[in-house]
This record gives C-alpha cells, sequence and structure tokens, in this order.
C-alpha cells in the first residue's frame, strides 16, 4: 500500500513539474512583439498586435497602459487596460482568456475561449476567429546615443510630452499635457526598461523611414522622433496611426509609457539640458486637408 502511495505521489509530482515547465516555456516564448501574420489570415481581418514584456502587455493595438498577463497551462489570460482620463478611472477588471494553440520562435496562433474575449474581438465564436501573429523581427543593430520623441494632445486624451533618453538610459521629460507628471523632470531609466526601447529601435527598418506619415483623416494625434546612432541620425513625424510601420507605431507607444516607470526627479534646470531643443519647437506633421474623402475622429 505504501509503495502504490509513493508511486502515486511520484506521478502526481512528475505531472505538476511539467505543468510548471511549460507554463515557464510560454512565458518566456511569448515575451516580444507580435503582428497579425496576412500569409495566413485573411487580408480583411483586424490587424493586430500583441507586446509582451515580463509580466505586462500590450494587446490588439498599442495604445493606453500596459496590462498584466499570465500564462496558465496553454491559457493566455490579459487583464483589461487601466484607462485613466482626468481624476476619473476606469477598466482593470475583466479578464480575456486566449487559448495558446501555437508558440514558437516565429509563431503565435491565439484563440478566444470566453464570452468576453469574444466580445472583445466582435466575432462569433464559429472558428473564424483564431488569430495567427508572427513575431517582429530586428531590422538594424545600430548603436544609439539618443533618442528625442514629441507626442501632442488631442481633444484631452492623448498624452502631450517631450523627452530625450540618451545610451546610458538618463531621461529629460517635459510632461505638457494629460500625463500623469506635469513639469520638467531629469532622472533615469531601468536596464531592463532602457533594453526593451532598444529593441524596439532595432525592430526599424532606419535606412528606409520617409520624413513623415499622414492619416486619411483629421483631429488626431501628432507625434515625431529623432533618432541619433553612431553613424547617422533619423528623423520622422507622424500624424494620426495609419501609415507609419507598425515597429514605429510600437516604439511611440513603449515611449509614452517610459516616463512611468523611471526614476524621476523634479528638476527645472533641464530647460537648458535638451540637445534637440529645435526638435521639440519645429512643429507638427502636416495633418490631410479637409475634404471629402477625409475622415474626422470625434
Amino acid at each position: 500500500m505504501k509503495k502504490l502511495f509513493a508511486l502515486a505521489i511520484l506521478f502526481i509530482s512528475v505531472l505538476s513539474c511539467q505543468h510548471d515547465g511549460k507554463k515557464t516555456a510560454y512565458k518566456k516564448n511569448i515575451q516580444g512583439d507580435w503582428v497579425t501574420d496576412f500569409v495566413k489570415n485573411d487580408a480583411n481581418k483586424p490587424f493586430y498586435i500583441f507586446s509582451f514584456q515580463d509580466t505586462l502587455c500590450s494587446y490588439l493595438y498599442p495604445s493606453g497602459a500596459y496590462s498584466g498577463f499570465t500564462t496558465n497551462s496553454d491559457t493566455l489570460v490579459i487583464s483589461e487596460r487601466i484607462q485613466r482620463r482626468g481624476d476619473k478611472v476606469s477598466g482593470g477588471e475583466e479578464k480575456y482568456h486566449f487559448r495558446i494553440l501555437e508558440l514558437d520562435d516565429s509563431n503565435l496562433v491565439l484563440t478566444p475561449v470566453t464570452k468576453s474575449t469574444l466580445e472583445l474581438l466582435g466575432t462569433s465564436g464559429e472558428g473564424s476567429d483564431t488569430i495567427h501573429l508572427k513575431k517582429m523581427p530586428a531590422k538594424n543593430n545600430a548603436g544609439i546615443k539618443r533618442i528625442g520623441f514629441y507626442s501632442g494632445p488631442c481633444f484631452g486624451v492623448c498624452p502631450s510630452m517631450y523627452l530625450e533618453i540618451d545610451s546610458a538610459g538618463n531621461i529629460l521629460f517635459n510632461g505638457l499635457r494629460y500625463t500623469e507628471k506635469e513639469g520638467l523632470f531629469a532622472g533615469k531609466i531601468p536596464s531592463p526598461e532602457l533594453k526593451q526601447i532598444l529593441r524596439r529601435v532595432h525592430n526599424i527598418d532606419l535606412d528606409n523611414l520617409k520624413k513623415e506619415y499622414a492619416a486619411r483623416w483629421t483631429d488626431d494625434q501628432a507625434c515625431r522622433i529623432k533618432i541619433e546612432t553612431d553613424e547617422n541620425t533619423y528623423e520622422t513625424s507622424v500624424y494620426g496611426f495609419d501609415k507609419e510601420p507598425v515597429a514605429l507605431r510600437i516604439l511611440f507607444h513603449k515611449l509614452m509609457e517610459t516616463y512611468k516607470t523611471a526614476r524621476l526627479k523634479q528638476d527645472s534646470t533641464i530647460i537648458e539640458k535638451f540637445a534637440f531643443p529645435e526638435f521639440q519647437q519645429s512643429g507638427f506633421p502636416t495633418p490631410p486637408e479637409r475634404d471629402s474623402n477625409s475622415i474626422t475622429l470625434h
């Protein structure tokens, strides 16, 4: 009897170790940026972007606060985004569940498994809702010396800021409007965060960046970025999120959230320390002309 009991305990322990090992492998392998694979997907289906970093992620599209996620066996569980508008806070209560059908170095295949997740995707749950994703590859290995980033407001919901980050992770931050910190700050970005920023820069095809990208609609956010590398300096402007490379869009999202995890101290003297002062004052990208083909956001 004791022998049978010991064998049962051993069997349960082996299953537990296999479960824990699979859970750890999923969490490790899922890290990175993933975009819809239109080779496997119908081109008329929605374009999705998932980004995973440690225990945080963004899902469906790169915008707003990052959310917590866990992997439980072959299930991905993502917490709903927390949204802040002024003093009002919403979200964060719902949990979205996806079954992981495939995960390797290049491919991630998900399917929703709960009613709330189906509603999030706006699908019927009849097999047409499987999401095929490809991991974004590196496009350059440039040594990054400094990044300057500006984002403008839009109807009081878009965070407006200017920041500069150097290769050592030092950050100068000016919270202009609708940011959790407003005013001038200096500080340091944690090393893991800096690595994530640089990885996202390396996913961009810098040599083929256009000077400007403009959406087909009006009344949207404008962003500008300047990237100084060991050999070149790259600049581009984006009006609305529509025409720019996906990797650039993901980087913008990361930069807009970076100040929240940086160790910042208020410092009004940094106004003289910005390396690209003319850059943040040089204006917005050009929005499209209002005509019958333009879409106005409300």
